[in-house]
This record gives structure tokens, sequence and C-alpha cells, in this order.
């Protein structure tokens, strides 16, 4: 089972690793997890070239920063 193109969004990078959290926890639920290597995070607004801290999974692995959004292929 695929589940794709879910989108989590928090007012803070904080607010943000908590609710990645939650979902981890529901999706293990499932018997899912994240694809870390498919998936990205974006900081929108004033502040979106400050850098801030690499959110993480329950296990580890580092979800990376970028800088634009593409859709099956297109920016």
């Amino acid at each position: 089972m695929y589940a794709d193109d879910i989108i989590l969004l928090a007012p803070s990078v904080s607010a943000s690793q908590r609710l990645l959290h939650v979902c981890e926890n529901q999706l293990d639920w499932l018997d899912m997890s994240i694809n870390v290597n498919k998936s990205a995070c974006i900081r929108i607004g004033p502040r979106h070239r400050v850098a801030c801290y690499t959110l993480v999974t329950l296990d580890g692995r580092e979800i990376e920063w970028t800088n634009s959004v593409r859709y099956l292929g297109y920016i």
C-alpha cells in the first residue's frame, strides 16, 4: 500500500518536528513508513533563507531541506 502527496503544515520548525513524529506513529500503526529519500522540507515566508535544524525521523533518518517544490517533475 502506498500513500502519496501528503503535506504536513506547521507554524514553526519545532512544531513540524512534533507533527512528523505524530504522523510516523500513525503510519507505524498502519504498518507504513515515510520514505525520506522522496521527502523534503521547505520553509515559506520572510525567514525562508534562515538556516534551521534538520527534521529527524523517530529512527534517526534526516529529511533534507529544499528551496523549491516539484510535483511529478514540474517545478
